[in-house]
């Protein structure tokens, strides 16, 4: 399960159409005939879930979500699940009746209950046994409306004013206001990070406190500090982007540093153990974003001017075409670089007062074993925290079961596998991608059950997804979640771009799979199953096998 979940937004969007009306009649369009499927090539359907074992014990209620007191965020309605104990019993829920399962699971999706009785009522009944439990829960306490007063626009002595009066008065609070929300003057000089951290180590850049990761930082990097606000330093990348930086990744200077004046100066191509880099000597760390292109890598350099006479292309058979820079503003530079093929992995670090943009070639990949010799990052989701189903069957355990048998898949086909848990111990988000980029993997695949978000109806948005951040990952992500609903013949909730933790690496492509929806009762009994298990397992193997035969040598 993604964490956190209120940043997800996972629900298909609508398709929109558009039908395009001319002034005359279309010529009929001549629809071929059908071209028969013979039983060898058409598509072999899933197999159903495994079938549910009859529990039938004594009755029971426990409600495993929500918790008791727990805030319902939804608007009107809500779903509810745990179990009762039997698969013979029925189960009602604020007089609403409830589906049970054999294993006595249940899953209710019903409206929410009145702010004046915050609780669930729920009944189960087996013939003359009932069993009874109230959970209370509780609602966001609605703000308090505030009276907004328009504030006078009459001269100093209160005369009546004429129109043109008026709107003078009204565009001089408009440039007052400007003036307020304006951008401040920087307050002094901060660094990010420490200078000499690990390569791994980057620091975070966001749009508002608080908000998406949006841009990563070399440790070290000096910048203008601009102000505090709730936890955050504002910085000025460049006179045009100020971004937020948690307080704790910003460090004083001594005093009277400055921001250093950087100047991009001539670059040079070079070979390396992986690939080649681009080094862009510039004096001092700059701030930067990468944008990635299906045949290019472009840098933004905040802070920096360009002044680039010569690249030396050093590298032959060179995998990379040309090195382009621009100067799109008075102190911010971009430096594209064309590539023969889309991206495979990259890693922007400092070495010896230049950014170096490393590029990482593609595998010789065999046409008969596609993953023999390669390295792939298997990752199990959580702990810590993660989802649970409906009998307690936690996201943590299911995840280390399905990800040692997809271990066991990829060493068959000839893979070597790298882990970042096998045991039940939790294992920190960022330190999982560190340890395949240290381990030179050249795919990562992290393995989850998902969850929803208060007020999503489970009995209609359920079933198998897939998530990545970077645009190399994205055809990997395809060829898995086909692999995997067509081994698990779940529905299809597609891919999704989403700025997860474990996705955020460059050095190779990175997927999260969320195979099946651990708070679904029949899905959550199936993920039990070692059948099940085996089926996600191999639906994740046969994408990351796809996806290594189709990648071109370039």
């Amino acid at each position: 399960m993604p964490l956190p979940r209120d940043l997800r937004a996972t629900l298909a969007l609508p398709l929109l159409a558009a039908a395009a009306c001319g002034g005359s009649s279309p010529a009929p369009v001549t629809v071929p005939a059908p071209v028969p499927v013979s039983a060898a090539t058409r598509p072999v359907p899933a197999p159903p879930l495994p079938d549910i074992p009859l529990v039938d014990g004594p009755l029971a209620v426990k409600v495993q979500y929500p918790s008791p007191n727990q805030q319902i965020t939804s608007r009107d309605s809500n779903f509810i699940f745990g179990s009762i104990g039997s698969g013979r019993a029925t189960l009602s829920v604020n007089g609403v009746p409830a589906r049970v399962y054999n294993n006595g699971a249940f899953m209710a999706y019903l409206p929410n209950p009145p702010a004046s009785a915050p609780r669930y009522e729920l009944v189960a009944a087996r013939g003359a046994d009932t069993a009874r439990a109230t959970l209370a829960v509780r609602f966001p306490v609605p703000a308090a409306a505030v009276p907004v007063q328009a504030a006078a626009l009459t001269k100093p002595e209160n005369q009546p004013t004429s129109r043109a009066d008026t709107l003078a008065a009204i565009a001089g609070r408009i440039d007052s206001l400007r003036a307020q929300l304006g951008r401040n003057e920087p307050i002094g000089v901060v660094q990010l990070g420490q200078a000499g951290a690990d390569t791994d180590v980057t620091i975070i850049g966001r749009p508002t406190p608080g908000g998406t990761y949006k841009w990563f930082f070399t440790p070290g990097t000096i910048v203008s500090l601009v102000s505090k606000e709730n936890g955050f330093s504002r910085v000025r990348l460049d006179s045009g982007l100020d971004v937020y930086v948690a307080d704790g990744d910003v460090n004083p200077v001594a005093e009277g540093t400055t921001v250093p004046r950087r100047t991009a100066s001539n670059m040079k191509v070079r070979g390396s153990p992986h690939g080649e880099d681009v080094v862009i000597p510039m004096g001092a760390r700059a701030p930067y974003f990468v944008e990635e292109g299906p045949r290019s890598i472009a840098l933004t350099l905040y802070g920096v001017r360009g002044n680039t006479d010569i690249v030396n292309y050093a590298a032959s058979d060179s995998m990379i075409r040309t090195v382009e820079w621009t100067q799109v503003a008075e102190d911010r530079a971009r430096v594209t670089v064309n590539l023969r093929a889309a991206p495979f992995g990259y890693l922007v670090v400092w070495e010896n007062n230049a950014l170096v943009l490393k590029l990482r070639g593609r595998p010789a990949i065999g046409a008969s074993r596609p993953l023999a010799g390669l390295t792939i990052a298997v990752d199990p989701g959580h702990p810590p925290i993660g989802a649970t189903g409906p009998t307690g069957f936690y996201e943590g355990n299911a995840t280390l079961q399905i990800g040692m048998r997809l271990k066991r898949i990829l060493e068959e086909r000839g893979a070597t596998v790298v882990m970042t848990r096998t045991t039940d111990a939790p294992v920190a988000l960022g330190d999982r991608p560190i340890m395949a980029r240290r381990a030179n993997v050249h795919a990562f695949v992290s393995i989850h059950l998902n969850a929803l978000p208060d007020g999503i109806n489970p009995f209609t948005y359920n079933g198998t997804g897939t998530y990545f951040f970077r645009t190399q990952s994205e055809p990997l992500a395809r060829d898995v979640q086909r692999g995997m609903v067509a081994r698990m013949g779940l529905p299809d909730l597609g891919v999704n771009y989403d700025n997860l933790a474990v996705v955020r690496g460059t050095w190779y492509p990175a997927v999260l799979c969320e195979g099946a929806f651990v708070i679904m009762p029949d899905q959550e009994a199936a993920l039990r199953t070692p059948e099940f298990q085996e089926r996600y397992a191999s639906g994740v193997a046969d994408g990351i096998e796809n996806y290594f035969r189709a990648l071109p040598s370039l």
